[in-house]
């Protein structure tokens, strides 16, 4: 992912957007070998991420056979044509999304014990409204228990890259017509990527002001 100024975010923004987000792509690549991918749920704590998988997954393999891996939480917005932005210049067509790219040294843990603590802290997490006790391990769930792994991933790096409309000389008026050309076509996604635009917009035109 490039980075540029032009897409970044204040950091207490970016956080709230990881902090709602409930899956990311895990990315590891063993010494000599094609990079994995899996798509997991997780929870963050700090400059801690949580994660579990299944042991028998290739992501896992690679992850310990080399510990440095990244973590892409990302939400695709939308995609728009370039006559929304600049009719002359086919180079401006583009995608809206949000992006916050993590790099972590990993480690894991197989003792059920601690997959199901693991498991009960991502469950009371998202689905704070049910009552979930800890995950027992017993015949129903200890079999289960013994086939995933936990996984905590330590931030080294953090990137952040909010593409949410184009920027330059028409930054501002550039946002607010695509917003109202997504509405427009109403597409599947495009209302609420036209509400993020506009909302970010709405940020951006406040801390120009402070």
């Amino acid at each position: 992912m490039k980075d540029s100024e032009k897409y970044h975010i204040p950091q207490d923004v970016a956080d709230a957007f990881v902090a709602g987000q409930r899956h990311g792509m895990l990315t590891a690549a063993a010494p000599g070998g094609f990079p994995s991918v899996t798509i997991l749920p997780f929870l963050r704590d700090g400059d801690m991420i949580e994660l579990h998988c299944v042991r028998a997954d290739p992501t896992f393999a690679a992850l310990r056979a080399n510990p440095r891996v990244t973590f892409l939480v990302s939400d695709f917005l939308a995609a728009y044509p370039h006559e929304w932005v600049a009719p002359h210049d086919m180079g401006r067509a583009s995608l809206a999304y949000r992006a916050v790219n993590f790099e972590c040294e990993a480690t894991w843990d197989l003792d059920p014990a601690a997959v199901a603590a693991a498991l009960t802290r991502l469950t009371r997490a998202y689905n704070p409204a049910a009552d979930y006790p800890p995950f027992p391990d017993d015949d129903f769930y200890g079999p289960r228990l013994r086939q995933l792994a936990v996984l905590r991933l330590r931030i080294l790096r953090e990137q952040v890259k909010f593409k949410v409309g184009p920027p330059g000389a028409d930054e501002g008026p550039g946002r607010r017509n695509l917003a109202a050309e997504l509405r427009r076509r109403g597409g599947d996604g495009d209302a609420r990527a036209a509400d993020w635009i506009e909302h970010y917009d709405r940020l951006r035109e406040v801390a120009a002001t402070t």
